[in-house]
């Protein structure tokens, strides 16, 4: 094993959902638990291992973890995909069992925000890709130009701006949450017209992984375009400050996956800044960076205690960094948290990915702290179906922090 990567002792991982459906929750940046710590959202579904259709539906429902796990279903939606799932999220601000979820409504793409013990609900005119700390707002975009990418898009609603490269009336949107209403941010033409590259004209683009910084005035965002003719597509990293509509680019090279550190700092997996990001030639390597917004200057972090990419997010409070890996040629997925005080990693458990869960069917393990950092909660199908699964990682953490 790495010497900078420890294994953990004493990590119990416990499956919380079973049965012939499969289970998850979806995205990674994102708390599963509620505010009591009881209750987990979830996603039931008949489907296994193929792209869902308009008329695969999904159940969402809630898991009672004092109860023998049992699943409580509270609505069905048609608005899911395998990467983000129905962007399930807890609203405990707008009432202590709130949820909000995306569905579809009167042949749209929406949001539904609902109280899960009196079922009573209201429609968001859009659907959810992000919500605000403070929950009075949410940020929204086009799932279904996103299903260029169909793993991550909705199918069952057409594109109203279909074959338009760079829309000026669509892009980013904020949803007022007490309203339901919503408004463009700022359109694909001002997104694209930021260092414009002469490759974005004639060619779709999108935005993808919209994150409000930890004092909601600022959101972070993915760029992408497929060139005509490209084998892949291209990606940029920027920024949008919400206040005055301001747009950034912040690193000019391939970026896979980030969470906010402070609201002046992002942690990223990205190629180095001078490697272009050309889709006819093989992409530069990844690996993690800390990127400091005042100065635009990035340094590398993790040395060999980190992966070159992964679903990362921070502990409440900071210094430790949950994180996921891709499969390695045994087909495992491995789960740790970094340490960035000692810059070591501890291992807390691999995964075995089946075959048939590959590409854009892929059960990534997607992890997330509970609201107390006391444990975290992951999707897997390492027993053959795919499960949510939880552990209690503190007892581990401390020790090793300390042997640190």
């Amino acid at each position: 094993m790495n010497p900078a990567v420890s294994a953990a002792s004493g990590v119990e991982v416990r499956r919380v959902t079973a049965g012939h459906s499969g289970h998850f929750f979806g995205y990674y940046d994102m708390p599963a638990w509620d505010a009591s710590g009881r209750w987990l959202l979830a996603q039931r579904v008949e489907l296994d291992a193929a792209i869902p259709t308009a008329a695969d539906p999904a159940v969402i429902g809630v898991i009672d973890l004092h109860d023998r796990c049992r699943f409580h279903p509270v609505a069905q939606t048609h608005a899911w995909s395998w990467q983000q799932g129905a962007l399930l999220h807890w609203l405990p601000l707008h009432g202590p069992r709130t949820i909000a979820f995306n569905d579809v409504d009167a042949g749209r793409f929406a949001a539904r925000v609902m109280d899960v013990d009196t079922g009573a609900s209201r429609v968001l005119d859009r659907p959810i890709a992000a919500v605000s700390h403070d929950q009075r707002t949410a940020l929204s975009l086009n799932f279904a130009r996103l299903r260029v990418r169909p793993e991550v898009g909705y199918p069952g609603v057409a594109d109203p701006w279909a074959g338009v490269d760079h829309p000026d009336e669509d892009g980013i949107y904020v949803i007022d949450l007490a309203s339901g209403a919503a408004e463009l941010a700022v359109s694909l033409h001002a997104i694209a017209g930021v260092r414009p590259d002469a490759s974005m004209d004639g060619a779709l683009n999108w935005v993808n992984h919209l994150i409000y910084s930890p004092d909601d005035t600022q959101v972070m965002f993915v760029h992408r375009w497929r060139p005509a003719g490209a084998r892949r597509f291209r990606t940029r990293f920027m920024r949008l400050r919400l206040a005055d509509g301001a747009l950034h680019e912040i690193w000019p090279a391939r970026v896979s996956h980030m969470c906010w550190r402070s609201p002046g700092e992002i942690l990223f997996s990205g190629s180095p800044a001078d490697a272009p990001d050309d889709p006819l030639d093989a992409p530069g390597p990844l690996r993690f960076w800390l990127l400091d917004l005042a100065s635009t200057r990035a340094r590398p972090v993790g040395g060999g205690a980190l992966p070159a990419d992964g679903h990362c997010s921070y502990r409440p409070g900071g210094r430790f960094v949950l994180m996921d890996t891709a499969p390695d040629a045994a087909g495992l997925r491995t789960l740790l948290v970094y340490d960035e005080q000692t810059e070591r990693a501890l291992e807390l458990g691999r995964f075995h990915a089946p075959a048939r869960y590959r590409g854009p069917v892929r059960c990534d393990l997607h992890p997330r702290w509970s609201r107390d950092g006391a444990q975290v909660c992951f999707d897997s199908v390492h027993e053959g179906s795919r499960q949510m699964y939880t552990a209690h990682v503190e007892p581990a953490l401390r020790a090793w922090a300390g042997e640190g």
